[in-house]
């Protein structure tokens, strides 16, 4: 069985197209497909393969740029859900704020999923999901507060409004890389009690039986598996063509709910004839390809959406 391996690691990183070169050589030669994003500040990946191919790729890593301190979470999955490999190079490996740099200054306070577990039982502590709206809606930790962002580097314009700095802070998010940024920058801020979780939502969901789980809900996660159940599980949840968001009234192959002036009776947004004329052909073709038993570059994988720098590469 294949295995699905995402991770990040802020560190010094130079030579990034040299770099990029190299480990697109790499990946390719151990027929690994994912994203990999490249930028001074480190490396964050998502790659499906073979097991033995993924431990090859973290030894290459290791030996050729010192990248020995990964987060990581890897699971075993019923296929890779990836059809092709890219790296790329962005100027963050989460955009938020490009002056920061979690591997040169302090972060919160890294907790295991059990010491998560004791800390939430605490009355004082402000819980913050720090993901976006969307993913908040199909599931989040009970008692979760929703900073109902559209985009991560919204959270600081919320968390000054919001937040008090005089109580305890946990953050999550699906992975972990968010919570690096996020709780760096409170730190700068004065705030001195910041914690968050360590591998995020994914390896909470791996460590803590579901019977003494605090987690509601799916996960988000940024492939074409779309969101993952507590076990880890693909839910077989469809994300829009469109606006490549989970949404009530999608049909399996994605398509918005538009109505005869192409206006999407879910989000509102409102696509040009010709835009929607596109995402008709694309999900037309999901949907042979479907009933063919083929693999299809799914709407996730439509308008670059696990390569867009605003996101996780997370399982």
């Amino acid at each position: 069985m294949p295995q699905l391996l995402s991770a990040y690691q802020f560190v010094d990183l130079k030579e990034l197209p040299l770099m990029r070169a190299r480990v697109r050589a790499r990946t390719l030669e151990l027929g690994l497909k994912g994203t990999v994003l490249l930028a001074d500040e480190g490396i964050n990946f998502s790659l499906g393969g073979d097991a033995s191919a993924l431990d090859h790729w973290l030894d290459w890593l290791n030996q050729h740029y010192g990248v020995a301190d990964l987060v990581c979470n890897r699971s075993t999955v019923g296929s890779v859900p990836f059809l092709r490999l890219k790296v790329r190079i962005r100027p963050e490996i989460i955009t938020f704020e490009p002056n920061l740099k979690p591997g040169e200054t302090a972060t919160g306070q890294s907790l295991s999923p059990e010491k998560w577990q004791r800390l939430l039982q605490q009355e004082d502590v402000q819980l913050v999901d720090t993901r976006n709206q969307y993913e908040y809606n199909i599931g989040s930790f009970s008692g979760a507060i929703n900073p109902q962002i559209e985009r991560f580097s919204e959270f600081r314009d919320w968390a000054t409004e919001h937040l008090d700095p005089e109580r305890p802070v946990a953050m999550f998010c699906t992975g972990g890389v968010r919570c690096e940024k996020a709780s760096a920058w409170l730190l700068e801020q004065g705030y001195d009690q910041v914690y968050q979780l360590h591998g995020g939502i994914l390896q909470y969901l791996e460590t803590i039986p579901v019977e003494h789980s605090r987690w509601h809900g799916e996960c988000f996660v940024f492939d074409d598996r779309v969101s993952v159940n507590h076990a880890l599980q693909p839910t077989g949840r469809a994300v829009c063509a469109g606006c490549r968001k989970p949404a009530e009234g999608l049909s399996a192959e994605g398509m918005p709910p538009v109505d005869e002036n192409g206006q999407c009776r879910a989000c509102g947004e409102a696509f040009s004839p010709g835009r929607l004329a596109g995402i008709r052909e694309r999900v037309r073709q999901i949907a042979l390809a479907r009933r063919r038993g083929d693999q299809h570059l799914g709407p996730q994988a439509q308008n670059d959406h696990a390569a867009d720098s605003n996101q996780e590469i997370s399982q």
